[in-house]
């Protein structure tokens, strides 16, 4: 598949995404800093709690409500909610106003209308591609999250503590053309069965009903606890690793093409996330295309290993080089398994339920993100070595999750092989 063959609806879906990661990137990372200076840092951490719950909760509801009345109309009416939130935080915070507290309730709704929009817009990408384009789809769309992160932090970090009015009348700007975008240029890719009765499907007891037969999708969940096995990997590059490097790795002067400059565990943790995202950057179409040929089973299961055995050595090693080494060699792997894993949720999720199942992988992040936690808590009482060898564990375990993934659904498209040509010889 070709750029030029994806449908228009994924091409201006890609590009509001990275516009719109430049919007969260440039403002997400510093609303704690934000709070804890307006309105203390206990309260501040009440605040983000409850900004992550109404996340998680607008998800749910928006992943059903989108199985129930189609992509679009969820979508748009997200999209006015992030706008009217923005614009709103940008009165509370411009010279004429100073209000922290209205802000923090906006964020709430603002993180809520988001909750609401991610499942649908997941889901329309799946809707309008197949098996074989769903690859190249998710490739792009990592790349440009990953593009996204890199230069909105870089535009967050100048301009939120100085010209945070300004930023914010920016990022209305971007939600205003995501709207017109959606309203205008955006086509309807699932319409809902017409015997339906929204009435009833969107009451609370359906809601529930449906997410419990996802929990039922055995495959599925295999999936979901894959995930969050995986991801809980990279996650505590920023849990127990950062603390670790920031314990064992003392302050030391570096020299490096002439300059010299002081370096210690932190800094060592920046270098590691920075060198992954320009490696993202840099290198996905280059493995994307090295990997074209292989078969995805082998391509996901290699890519997941390198990533994992890679990963676990950041629990124990100090040795500078080679945590550059480690890092650039599991970036190389991350870039070879993770859109074959996203690109597996079109094949596991049924046409009628995809925004429902899109709104339960969403919640891998947040899994992932208590797992990291608890390992913290581990590695009081854990060795690095021992941390390390933990780590590779719960990796390989997920790695063998989707193993069995890939083996069901290659016995599932062979299978049903023969009823396709069946069905196209009558």
């Amino acid at each position: 598949m070709r750029l030029k063959d994806i449908h228009p609806n994924i091409r201006l879906r890609l590009i509001m995404q990275f516009l719109g990661g430049l919007v969260s990137m440039a403002v997400i990372p510093f609303l704690a800093i934000y709070f804890a200076e307006k309105i203390g840092a206990a309260v501040t951490g009440i605040l983000l709690v409850l900004i992550v719950i109404c996340g998680v909760a607008g998800g749910f509801i928006g992943g059903h409500i989108s199985d129930k009345i189609g992509r679009r109309k969820i979508m748009i009416y997200a999209e006015m909610g992030v706008l009217l939130s923005y614009l709103l935080i940008s009165l509370c915070n411009s010279p004429w106003f100073d209000l922290p507290y209205v802000s923090a309730g906006l964020f709430i709704i603002n993180m809520f209308c988001g909750g609401l929009f991610q499942p649908a817009a997941q889901a329309m990408i799946i809707d309008v591609t197949d098996t074989g384009s769903r690859k190249l789809v998710f490739t792009i769309s990592y790349w440009l999250g990953n593009l996204a992160s890199a230069i909105g932090g870089i535009f967050g970090a100048f301009l939120f503590k100085d010209y945070l009015f300004q930023l914010f009348i920016g990022v209305s700007a971007i939600s205003l053309l995501s709207v017109l975008v959606t309203v205008f240029f955006i086509s309807e890719t699932y319409t809902p069965s017409s015997s339906s009765e929204p009435a009833k499907k969107t009451a609370p007891a359906s809601m529930f009903r449906d997410y419990a037969a996802v929990v039922k999708d055995k495959l599925f969940l295999f999936y979901i606890i894959g995930a969050v096995l995986i991801l809980s990997l990279e996650e505590s590059l920023t849990n127990y690793v950062g603390i670790r490097l920031e314990r064992d790795i003392p302050e030391q002067s570096v020299s490096l093409l002439r300059f010299d400059f002081m370096f210690d565990g932190t800094k060592m943790l920046g270098f590691l996330r920075t060198e992954s995202t320009l490696l993202v950057v840099l290198l996905s179409a280059f493995v994307l295309v090295l990997t074209k040929k292989w078969k995805d089973r082998w391509t996901l299961v290699t890519g997941m290993f390198i990533f994992c055995v890679c990963y676990s050595t950041f629990a124990f090693t100090n040795n500078i080089m080679f945590l550059f080494i480690a890092m650039f060699i599991g970036t190389i792997g991350e870039l070879m398994y993770v859109p074959i894993k996203q690109a597996m949720i079109g094949d596991l999720a049924p046409s009628h339920a995809r925004s429902t199942y899109m709104a339960c992988y969403s919640m891998t992040f947040y899994g992932a993100t208590i797992v990291a936690s608890l390992l913290i808590i581990a590695g009081e009482w854990i060795p690095p070595v021992s941390m390390g060898i933990l780590l590779l564990s719960l990796g390989l375990f997920g790695t063998s999750l989707y193993a069995v993934i890939m083996k069901k659904l290659h016995i599932k498209e062979a299978e049903s092989e023969p009823d396709t040509k069946e069905a196209v010889s009558s």
